[in-house]
């Protein structure tokens, strides 16, 4: 991965809401900032409803965007190259 920043949000048990949630942050957070954010990584927190699913419709639409689990994070994070 390149050097650049990354987003991360972390989400559990929010299935009913997440999706729009996200449109309206990531709208926000990415409107004219396209080259400079590398990637959106949504994890999940372990979600007993279907908030891992939605996670997974939303990164089909979205090429910036990575969904993991919690544990997958750091290991995300360290492929991140530091030159």
């Amino acid at each position: 991965m390149k050097i650049g920043i990354y987003i991360i949000i972390a989400t559990k048990n929010q299935g009913k809401r997440i999706e729009g949630v996200l449109r309206s942050i990531l709208f926000k957070i990415m409107y004219g900032k396209e080259e400079i954010i590398k990637k959106v990584i949504l994890t999940d927190l372990d979600s007993k409803d279907d908030t891992l699913k939605h996670l997974k419709n939303f990164k089909k639409e979205n090429d910036y965007v990575e969904v993991s689990k919690w544990r997958e994070c750091k290991e995300i994070i360290d492929m991140i190259d530091d030159t």
